[in-house]
Parts: structure tokens; C-alpha cells; sequence
């Protein structure tokens, strides 16, 4: 697992436009399974999290919680 925030840094950055379409990315929603956990590092406590390695549930394996994120582009002082 990695840090929450790389998480959703390749989240976004698989979001792409076939090149040359004209078209731009100005909000998204993203569902997604994620599993998670808190670590202690360097006494901060950290939140890893990471797409479940498997779709099967078999009781044994981290509880998978599907997390909404919405992004959505914030209009510069020129836009209004």
C-alpha cells in the first residue's frame, strides 16, 4: 500500500483525452474500492491506501470501502 495522496495522484493522472480531440477535463467523479489502513510514522500517524489486489471476497483479506471523490477545475481571478 502507498500513501493516500499517491493514491489519488495516479487516480487523476489516469484520467486522459485521446490527443488531438479538442476536449478538456473540467470536473470528474471517481468511485473507487480502496483498501486502507492507518500507520504510526515517525510518530505521525499515516493513511495508506490502494485498490484491492483481488475482486473476491473471502474473509480474510482488508476491508474494501469504496470511496467517492469529485475534483472539479477552480476558476482563476481572470475567469470570475
Amino acid at each position: 500500500m502507498i500513501p493516500l495522496a499517491d493514491t489519488l495522484l495516479a487516480l487523476v493522472d489516469s484520467l486522459e483525452l485521446p490527443e488531438g480531440s479538442g476536449l478538456a477535463i473540467t470536473s470528474a467523479t471517481l468511485d473507487v474500492p480502496l483498501e486502507g489502513r492507518v500507520v504510526p510514522t515517525r510518530g505521525a500517524p499515516v493513511f495508506l491506501a490502494a485498490v484491492p489486489h483481488t475482486r473476491w471476497r473471502s474473509g480474510v483479506l482488508p476491508a474494501v470501502h469504496l470511496a467517492h471523490f469529485g475534483l472539479a477545475e477552480v476558476p482563476t481571478e481572470d475567469e470570475g
